[in-house]
């Protein structure tokens, strides 16, 4: 009997230390990536991995800290968009540099541009401030009542900023990547609809907080170092009065600045707001010209940045930045 005990357990032992050295890991069903999925940008990425979950792999392009109108990607971003089964980018002109990586990709890959899913509204060309220009460039805000401008007027060019938005997010950004997952991987569509269903209810309470801080504003103007913010001014009732720079690399006039100057100092705004993708510099001068400070707001996050490693983190970092400067 202690025989046969011995060799039961000398078994269990053997069975247990050639499974030890396994060089391949056991995955449980359903665990394992279906599908590589690339993006351009930080935030879009996040969506993506809240909406495929485990299964999904996530890569995005854009280094955290870089402007998607200037980057420049490498050889090695190029391989990574090779191997995608999805390639999800923004469109509407702002990150073009890597649209060309992925139609040149050797293997068949789903191409989703998210401009095409959006409402998407007319880019504020902001020129002088004199002559009534300031007028012009102003929106009808109300957020009760929020339509986007046609996405197919032919008045000038379209803002791509769409996904500070969280109501285009919920709506017509996650709808769009749930349909790619599910024809890419029809066998778990029941997982991404509860991953879809669940992340807009998030969005949806990211949304109440947001008017409910909002409503709490004393000032309800601003000025950005970068127009990136119409679309989380319309939707908020809130207004970009102007930005330092039109064009990232191109600096304003001597003139355009004394008038900016002028003006933040006759609207008493709170802050100018810039963004950890451009150097600061002007804005601060410009602050400290006109008696107001700078504060960072930033339209990406990343990977390690704090309180920005999520979309959800970083608009209620984001928020808190505008309360700071207009409550």
């Amino acid at each position: 009997m202690q025989k046969r005990i011995f060799l039961i357990c000398a078994c269990l032992l053997i069975v247990f230390v050639l499974s030890g050295c396994s060089t391949e890991e056991v995955i449980p069903d359903g665990t394992e990536p279906d599908l590589k999925v690339v993006t351009t940008i930080y935030p879009l990425a996040d969506f993506v991995k809240q909406l495929g979950g485990d299964r999904v792999e996530v890569s995005h392009l854009l280094p955290a800290g870089s402007s998607p109108h200037t980057y420049e990607p490498t050889v090695e971003k190029a391989r990574l968009v090779e191997r995608a089964d999805l390639f999800v980018y923004v469109g509407a002109d702002l990150d073009n540099w890597a649209v060309n990586m992925a139609e040149a990709a050797d293997t068949e890959i789903a191409i989703l541009d998210l401009s095409e899913q959006a409402d998407l509204i007319e880019a504020v060309e902001y020129h002088d401030l004199e002559n009534d220009d300031l007028e012009e460039n102003s929106h009808e805000h109300d957020h009760n009542n929020h339509d986007h401008h046609d996405s197919d007027h032919d008045h000038g060019p379209e803002d791509p900023h769409f996904w500070l938005d969280p109501l285009v997010v919920r709506d017509s950004i996650c709808p769009a990547i749930h349909k790619e997952l599910v024809a890419l991987a029809p066998g778990s569509e029941d997982y991404f609809k509860n991953r879809l269903e669940q992340y807009q209810q998030d969005l949806n309470v990211l949304h109440e907080e947001i008017v409910a801080a909002v409503d709490g504003f004393s000032r309800d103007s601003f000025i950005a170092f970068h127009s990136a913010w119409q679309y989380f001014a319309d939707r908020y009732g809130l207004e970009e009065l102007a930005v330092i720079a039109q064009f990232p690399g191109q600096e304003p006039s001597a003139g355009w600045i004394a008038e900016l100057v002028e003006l933040i100092r006759e609207k008493e705004i709170g802050a100018i707001f810039t963004e950890p993708q451009f150097s600061p510099e002007l804005a601060e001068r410009i602050a400290e010209e006109s008696g107001t400070e700078v504060k960072i707001i930033d339209p990406l996050g990343g990977e390690g940045v704090p309180r920005r490693e999520t979309y959800l983190e970083l608009m209620r970092f984001n928020l808190s930045v505008f309360k700071e400067a207009m409550e």
